[in-house]
């Protein structure tokens, strides 16, 4: 037995389509230019109506739900600003936690959760000036003719003033 190989048939090659030449007229006119004020205008129009179309429909569907339908929907709105109210009491019990645990001040504290408010307060506390004598912020002047008393300056500096007060002068 003979295996014999089939040989393919010659296939003729699809004939091409021929462009057709440009027409050596005039072109198309242009398209005329939008008047946009008149199209916004148009369009201001239709919002307009179906928005008073609109009013009509949320009217007429809130005349056909039920006495129970409202009374949910009450209902609901009422929890929501419970649990609104409850949510905001407890930032505040937060807040005033933190504030009287690292002093700073409770309204200066943001945050919606304990976690929050204490990053706040360790992110403000170095930016708080430490309070001087008496409760006084920044540096301390005493009433004319005192010596303000405590420590002030660097330590050279307090040196330097108790060498003079030792000298007398």
């Amino acid at each position: 037995m003979s295996e014999q190989t089939p040989t393919p048939t010659p296939v003729a090659p699809a004939p091409t389509p021929a462009v057709p030449p440009a027409p050596a007229g005039p072109t198309a006119p242009p398209a005329p230019e939008t008047d946009w004020k008149a199209e916004a205008r148009k369009w201001e129009d239709r919002a307009k109506t179906n928005s008073s179309a609109a009013t009509k429909l949320a009217e007429i569907e809130a005349a056909s739900l039920t006495e129970a339908q409202k009374l949910t929907a009450r209902a609901d709105a009422a929890e929501a600003k419970v649990a609104k109210f409850e949510s905001d009491a407890q930032v505040a019990a937060w807040r005033a936690e933190v504030a009287t645990s690292t002093g700073i001040p409770a309204d200066a504290l943001r945050g919606s959760t304990k976690d929050e408010l204490e990053a706040h307060a360790a992110l403000l506390a170095p930016l708080i000036a430490p309070k001087g004598p008496s409760g006084a912020v920044g540096p301390y002047v005493p009433p004319e003719g005192g010596a303000p008393r405590g420590a002030l300056g660097d330590p050279a500096t307090q040196f330097a003033e108790f060498i003079r007060n030792a000298r007398g002068q």
